[in-house]
């Protein structure tokens, strides 16, 4: 099940917008924990492998290089790799994962006057563990390259 409107309407999880002309479902968080810093989130399965995560950014994401802080990079690239197989239906809306171990090598500075996507392509998958790989481009641009593997929880850690 791929994400859509009105899921996420239990306590604490977020709420689904209404598509946009692209295709990208909106994404709100506001209650309040890390996970509302991304603003602007949106998402759109693009195959059965592959989604796209799209953020809005903007100076208060830059550094004193006025280019994307890597920080909001990698922390965009940690929550777009759930994203993206939630939005593919690879992964269940408000399911609990974790991230096991990610690579990423910057390729160019980000721009903080686009927006940033996260491509995610699932490249296999088993009973509990999942194996992406993507960039974050900005347009024809590569920004960022990452390959991760992500652990499927049966019930949330704690």
């Amino acid at each position: 099940m791929a994400i859509s409107p009105g899921m996420g309407d239990g306590a604490g999880e977020p709420r689904m917008e209404a598509a946009d002309a692209d295709g990208f479902i909106g994404v709100t968080y506001d209650d309040g924990r890390f996970n509302s810093i991304f603003r602007g989130i949106r998402a759109r399965k693009e195959s059965e492998s592959v989604s796209r995560v799209r953020i809005e950014t903007g100076f208060d994401r830059t550094n004193n290089a006025d280019a994307l802080h890597g920080g909001f990079m990698l922390a965009f690239l940690d929550h777009a790799i759930f994203m993206g197989p939630i939005a593919a239906g690879r992964l269940p809306m408000g399911g609990h994962s974790v991230t096991l171990g990610i690579s990423t090598q910057f390729v160019a500075p980000g721009r903080p006057d686009m927006p940033l996507d996260c491509v995610v392509e699932i490249v296999s998958e088993t009973g509990r563990l999942m194996f992406v790989r993507g960039q974050l481009e900005q347009g024809d641009r590569v920004v960022l390259t990452y390959q991760a593997t992500l652990r499927k929880m049966s019930r949330p850690t704690g």
